[in-house]
């Protein structure tokens, strides 16, 4: 299948092989969620979600000093208030599709992840980072807050004293902590054996029905970050449940759900058609 190379202001997008590889480029300011990278994952990740061929997403930044930087407090200074107001607005919607995409997303990190650069990276599914990264949530420094405080509960997954202690110390936390609290799940020596490791991991994911994994990535989302109010006299799981129905229901009758079976008993890798 030929390769698809795109750009969307400053995020470039190269699909091969069903995986789509969305780069950040804006290395002049450590890839910080300018306007044009904020625009660029929003356009980037809408291409991921509405492209049937693209069962995988790699995100990751030019350069090798940074992941995302955070912020483009740069061009923040630059504007009035009711611009900077606007960009604000047009950074969440950014950030919010990566959250809204049901596709798994692989975060490649090299260099440092900070303030919305790590928020990024908590809105993908899985991390790998180069040894040499930093993490940090250093708004508190700044007399600032995270873009959205809603990203806090992004971190979930880490645990809580540990989330606390990045959130409200603004201090950087080496790679090799990352992934001693469960922020990062793998290592890599440098950006090679990076770049190597997401696609071998996207290679893993891509065994799976597409489907049903979009279903199994949506029903963790939903009980990680339920959405309010849950109905009077409905249980919690009960409530969970009816929201993943739907995407379950479409597992249930897809053409995929018979190929895993058949693949199975004729010995063979099912053939999946995501439908």
């Amino acid at each position: 299948m030929s390769m698809v190379s795109k750009t969307f202001e400053l995020v470039s997008y190269e699909k091969n092989n069903r995986i789509a590889w969305l780069t950040i480029n804006n290395e002049e300011r450590m890839n910080a969620l300018s306007t044009g990278v904020q625009n660029g994952l929003y356009y980037g990740f809408e291409e991921v979600i509405n492209d049937d061929d693209v069962l995988v997403a790699i995100l990751t930044g030019a350069g090798g000093r940074a992941f995302c930087a955070g912020a483009d407090l740069k061009e923040m200074t630059e504007r009035d208030q009711n611009i900077g107001q606007g960009a604000a607005q047009e950074a969440q919607n950014g950030m919010f599709h990566v959250t809204e995409c049901k596709k798994p997303i692989i975060a490649a990190v090299d260099g440092f992840a900070l303030a919305g650069g790590m928020q990024l990276s908590a809105r993908c599914d899985v991390r790998i980072a180069t040894e040499n990264s930093r993490f940090g949530m250093p708004e508190p420094l700044r007399s600032l807050t995270p873009i959205n405080l809603m990203d806090t509960l992004e971190m979930g997954f880490v645990p809580l004293g540990e989330a606390m202690w990045i959130i409200l110390s603004g201090a950087h936390i080496t790679a090799q902590r990352a992934h001693e609290i469960g922020f990062v799940q793998w290592l890599a020596e440098d950006r090679d054996a990076m770049m190597a490791m997401a696609e071998e991991r996207a290679e893993t994911l891509k065994l799976c029905a597409p489907l049903a994994v979009q279903a199994l990535k949506n029903g963790v989302h939903l009980n990680m970050n339920p959405p309010a109010p849950q109905p009077e006299g409905v249980s919690y799981l009960d409530h969970l449940r009816s929201l993943n129905a739907p995407l379950q229901e479409k597992v249930a009758n897809s053409e995929d759900r018979m190929e895993g079976p058949k693949a199975f008993a004729e010995k063979r890798a099912p053939n999946w058609q995501g439908r």
